[in-house]
């Protein structure tokens, strides 16, 4: 009975959280792009922007890459918007890393990088699958560790680097949301348990 009574406090304070809030959507013309990014990448940015204010998906579905659920896990967002650019990537983040990978399109990105000022970001483009690990500890077997993906967007005008995704809690200009939108691409402090290992750009995307 004693165990009970002191769980009940964190019960009642997840019973009143309040809900996060609907992932951030994005004009295309709050971008700034480099102007010699080629069609191909810039046509996948402008999708994936116009998909997510499209489907506004709020929730954080594991296991799904259909909007008909309501909802996307990480890998499924990036399933479902690279498909619509006539791609067809592996189904899970651990699985896409290894797609890129083996295509030689992927940039390791060392422990030691915390910022994007490291020399290790200087080739990341706009439509980059970005990767981490450690957010979550997997069973499926994966050898890899990979457990997160997005797809880098690009800068805003104002500098601020930003990415697109469905995930439940990561921030946009410091506010938490769940859901398929826009995202802050920040690098995992060094005390973090998750870290950002590497990002490149899909296969067949490129000539």
């Amino acid at each position: 009975m004693i165990r009970r009574l002191a769980l009940l406090p964190l019960l009642l304070a997840s019973l009143t959280a309040a809900p996060r809030e609907k992932p951030a959507q994005l004009e295309w013309d709050a971008l700034k792009l480099p102007s010699d990014l080629p069609e191909a990448p810039r046509k996948l940015v402008a999708d994936a922007l116009t998909t997510a204010r499209d489907l506004q998906l709020s929730a954080y579905i594991f296991g799904s890459a259909d909007p008909d659920q309501g909802g996307f896990d990480c890998s499924g967002s990036m399933v479902y918007l690279l498909h619509r650019a006539g791609l067809e990537p592996p189904r899970s983040s651990s699985a896409q890393f290894d797609w890129i990978e083996a295509s030689g399109n992927l940039v390791h990105v060392p422990p030691g990088a915390r910022d994007l000022t490291h020399p290790a970001f200087n080739l990341l483009q706009p439509g980059d699958l970005i990767f981490w690990s450690g957010t979550y500890q997997p069973t499926d077997g994966r050898t890899n560790g990979v457990t997160h993906v997005q797809m880098f967007l690009g800068w805003e005008k104002d500098g601020r680097p930003v990415m697109i995704g469905s995930t439940d809690g990561r921030s946009y200009r410091g506010v938490p949301r769940c859901g398929f939108g826009v995202y802050d691409l920040r690098v995992p402090r060094a005390d973090s348990k998750s870290r950002l290992v590497g990002y490149g750009t899909p296969p067949g995307l490129l000539p």
